[in-house]
This record gives C-alpha cells, sequence and structure tokens, in this order.
C-alpha cells in the first residue's frame, strides 16, 4: 500500500475571517496560486537553517499524520520524502504556522546518511543548503562574492545518491 493511501480523512478548516485564520485553533493553511506553501526547516537541537523548500497540501498532510517531513519538489513536479533516496529523514519535533497560515516552519532532528557520513540535510553534501553567506559590496564595484560558511561536506554526495539526478535546475 503506498504512503498517499495511507493518508488520513482530516481536513483543513476554511479559510473564513482573519480572526479565526489569525486568533483561532483551527489549521486553514493558506496555499498560493500553484498551490504551494513555504517551509523553512530547522534543526530542532541546534536551531540552525537547514533548508528551504515548498510544500502542498498532500505533502504538509503527510508531514503532520508522519512527523517525516515531506515537500513538493517544483523541478521534478511531485511529492518528496525527504530522506527516501538518501536515508537522510527529516524526524518532525515541532511545526510551527506563521500568523497568516502562509508559512511554515518545522523543527527536525536528522538521521545520517545510509553510506556513511555525518547527518546532513543538503544534497550537495553539506549539512545546511545554507553553506555560503554573500560578502559585501567590494569597493572596485564588482559583484558580491561567495563565502563558504561550512568547512567541510558532511557526507560524499556520490556514494549516497549514485545516478540519481541533480535536483538543481540551471
Amino acid at each position: 500500500m503506498s504512503e498517499t493511501t495511507q493518508m488520513s480523512t482530516w481536513q483543513y478548516a476554511s479559510r473564513t475571517s482573519v480572526e479565526q485564520v489569525e486568533e483561532g485553533h483551527e489549521l486553514a493553511p493558506k496555499f498560493d496560486d500553484k498551490g504551494v506553501i513555504p517551509c523553512i526547516t530547522q534543526h530542532a537541537e541546534t536551531k540552525e537553517i537547514l533548508m528551504f523548500a515548498f510544500m502542498n497540501e498532500e505533502a504538509l498532510r503527510l508531514s503532520i499524520d508522519t512527523r517525516l517531513a515531506h515537500y513538493w519538489s517544483r523541478s521534478r513536479q511531485k511529492l518528496w520524502k525527504k530522506g527516501e533516496t538518501s536515508g537522510m529523514f527529516q524526524h518532525i519535533q515541532r511545526i510551527l504556522i506563521d500568523d497568516d497560515q502562509d508559512c511554515v516552519i518545522i523543527e527536525v532532528t536528522l538521521t545520517a546518511p545510509d553510506a556513511g557520513g555525518e547527518e546532513a540535510s543538503c544534497h550537495v553534501g553539506y549539512r545546511s543548503c545554507f553553506y555560503r553567506s554573500i560578502d559585501e559590496t567590494p569597493d572596485n564595484g564588482d559583484a558580491p562574492k561567495l563565502t563558504f560558511t561550512e568547512g567541510e561536506k558532511s557526507f560524499d554526495p556520490t556514494s549516497v545518491y549514485g545516478d540519481t539526478p541533480n535536483p538543481t535546475q540551471l
């Protein structure tokens, strides 16, 4: 039986008033015109930002029901259970939703990749997808450069992903 068929039958609440959305106890997320809601993923213990992705209605529902992070891959146009390929699952400890219910933060703990290495979230091999900072604009008028904030990769992406296509789109 697929994970989708195991999905629960509860429903998101209809958005009926500003008071209900901002001050109520009903989950009434506002998905955008493409059917997604932004999701910031944060490490539950260190509070470091690990990644940013989108969830559609099904991904949010599965994340709530299974307590494993699910996302909607815009590049692949499919539901994506984080860790399904790599073994680097994100175990949800808490889900937060903002005041107007159009953005979520999930706090997670991580598992290390099946192929060895340290726990991580980024398909490039770094712990966080935010492994570079943008430098100040140089005085000579050149464009700002990127500086790596993580010195080493947490795992070897080739040994974890093998021939799986890279999701980064040019």
